[in-house]
């Protein structure tokens, strides 16, 4: 059950990872300085902007947005949930 888990936990990752390089191409594009060497922290600090820019370009927030707010959930209930696994299973 734990390497389940866990490769649930790797998807998430993974899934996150590709929605933050569309999410900062996106704001690359539309003109704002991004550091695609600090991945991480760039994308928390545009993503409000991204909504907004998508809002105001198709009326409607893009999925990536959604799927990079759910995939951080999951990776942190997964990591979690695995982590929990790992503490039940007897010796």
């Amino acid at each position: 059950m734990s390497l389940y888990l866990f490769y649930s936990f790797v998807a998430s990752g993974i899934l996150n990872f590709i929605c933050s390089i569309l999410i900062l191409r996106s704001m690359a594009n539309a003109g704002f300085k991004v550091s695609f060497f600090e991945i991480r922290w760039q994308v928390h600090r545009h993503l409000k902007q991204y909504r907004d820019i998508c809002n105001k370009n198709n009326g409607k927030t893009a999925w990536p947005y959604y799927a990079y707010q759910a995939s951080l959930a999951g990776m942190i209930g997964f990591a979690s949930l695995t982590l929990v696994s790992l503490g039940a299973q007897p010796n």
